[in-house]
């Protein structure tokens, strides 16, 4: 990174843990990490120095001195986030602690069967845009995107009518390559519904999060999400979630007043969603339906209706399906967090699981404090110094 190449594993802990906790005092550093306070203070003041953190008292105690309260300074990073939703695309500029700075939409309709030339005119727009507003492509630490495709060990894999032809395509290292910063990839619907939990603050519930989605070809695609108490269920390849044969095809949209083509598609979403219901059994199900407008509600409710009538006598329990409040960029912004989150080395961020709930002291301990004290280089690995495009 631009302000420091190396930290000691304390240091970057120590920065993760403010980072994670929205702030934090010296004392509640020592004990959530199991470190000394010279230790922690060593740290502080590197940290300050580097201007990756700053100090502010809080409220004063009827006795005693105010406690210095320890946070991430907004400015100390920068992440990019996309969300490749096809046709649209969102991409955001979020600062250190998850404040989107700037934002664009726009639309990619051409040449999609052809992912170089994709993956190319999407690297050229990031780089227009960010000499658009006058920013510096070598102070973003990296880039994450949600895609709508299938992710392997080899690459990305779109699979569907209608869908790009893409089979394999290592998109990361593409673009890594294009534009000289580390890109972290995970699926776009998983990215809403983690978004989702958030505002809520459902970070102890079982959510299923259902996603319609108009298509390149006017089809509705219908995409969903689990989060299991604050964690994203993504499964073993990082595809946890997907529905079978959830699209409604525009042929069969077109041939229906507007009533019947509303039951066509709750029709479509109580079969995508009546098996995966008793098998989570969730506290909460949300479906996120911009697309409708001002049909969303009424979808809901007929959606409601119709998983009650067909699992009458199979499931009790059944959640009231509630309106997504998640929406515009909202998936792009979790793209860009979840680049901070691998940048500070969070376990939970790592493919099995991302989290957007603070530590449980006894985590942070493991994962910290029982580490031999090194210096480490966290940003090594997710840099490379020969970019084809800079600013």
């Amino acid at each position: 990174m631009y302000f420091a190449k190396f930290l000691t594993h304390t240091e970057s802990a120590i920065l993760a843990a403010l980072w994670n906790w929205r702030g934090l005092q010296r004392r509640e550093l020592c004990h959530q990490l199991g470190l000394s306070r010279p230790t922690v203070e060593r740290a502080l003041r590197k940290l300050a120095d580097l201007d990756l953190i700053h100090s502010e008292s809080s409220p004063p105690p009827r006795r005693g001195r105010p406690a210095q309260i320890f946070r991430v300074v907004p400015h100390a990073w920068t992440t990019l986030g996309m969300d490749f939703e096809l046709p649209e695309v969102n991409l955001v500029l979020c600062n250190a602690v998850g404040d989107c700075v700037q934002s664009r939409s726009f639309e990619l309709r051409e040449n999609l069967n052809r992912p170089h030339h994709v993956l190319s005119q999407l690297a050229q727009e990031i780089v227009i845009w960010m000499n658009e507003h006058d920013l510096d492509l070598n102070h973003v630490q990296g880039l994450g995107i949600g895609l709508p495709g299938f992710l392997t060990p080899q690459g990305v894999s779109f699979v569907g009518r209608n869908l790009p032809q893409w089979e394999s395509v290592p998109v990361r290292e593409l673009l890594t390559e294009q534009l000289s910063i580390p890109v972290l990839i995970r699926h776009d619907v998983q990215l809403i519904a983690l978004a989702e939990v958030e505002q809520r603050g459902w970070h102890g519930a079982i959510t299923l999060f259902a996603a319609v989605r108009p298509g390149l070809a006017g089809e509705l695609r219908i995409g969903a999400a689990v989060c299991m108490r604050g964690l994203i269920y993504a499964g073993g390849h990082g595809n946890g979630g997907a529905l079978y044969r959830a699209v409604v095809e525009e042929e069969e949209l077109q041939k229906f007043s507007q009533e019947k083509r509303l039951h066509k598609i709750a029709d479509r979403l109580v079969e995508s969603l009546i098996h995966a219901i008793p098998l989570i059994d969730p506290d909460r199900i949300v479906l996120h339906a911009d697309c409708m407008g001002s049909d969303e509600p009424a979808l809901r409710r007929l959606c409601q209706e119709k998983l009650q009538m067909r699992l009458q006598g199979e499931y009790i329990g059944l959640a009231e399906i509630a309106p997504a409040l998640a929406r515009g960029s909202s998936g792009a912004e979790k793209a860009a967090l979840a680049v901070t989150r691998q940048l500070l080395g969070e376990q939970v961020a790592l493919p099995h699981g991302i989290s957007d709930v603070p530590h449980h002291q006894d985590l942070l301990t493991t994962t910290y404090a029982t580490q031999p004290q090194r210096r480490v280089d966290i940003f090594e690995s997710l840099r490379k110094n020969n970019g084809n495009i800079r600013k």
